[in-house]
């Protein structure tokens, strides 16, 4: 589904797989339960939620577990937001760089 211009109040809205493009979210629930990824374009996000789902959370979980692994793991977490900040993540396959830590590990 894709929608455009459109203004979503109060709602539970269900992204995955749809485009939105120009909309507005007020005080609205956005679920994601994994992919396919919504296309979201030139969108205002108004006290909104993101309520993960499905393998969506299963990918919180494990960024949290990197993140509180040991030593080199919040670099490991920190790297891969600093791509999603940069754009810098492409295609089917992501990857980061080994932490800055002596040895390169999570310990």
């Amino acid at each position: 589904m894709f929608y455009q211009d459109k203004t979503f109040t109060d709602e539970r809205v269900e992204l995955s797989g749809c485009g939105f493009h120009g909309c507005t979210f007020k005080n609205c629930e956005l679920v994601y339960r994994g992919e396919p990824s919504p296309n979201f374009q030139d969108n205002n996000l108004v006290d909104s939620v993101f309520v993960f789902a499905d393998s969506a959370i299963c990918t919180l979980y494990f960024l949290s577990n990197v993140y509180h692994a040991g030593r080199g793991g919040r670099e490991v977490v920190e790297k891969t937001f600093e791509d999603i900040r940069r754009r810098a993540i492409h295609g089917r396959t992501a990857r980061t760089v080994p932490p800055d830590t002596p040895d390169h590990s999570l310990r």
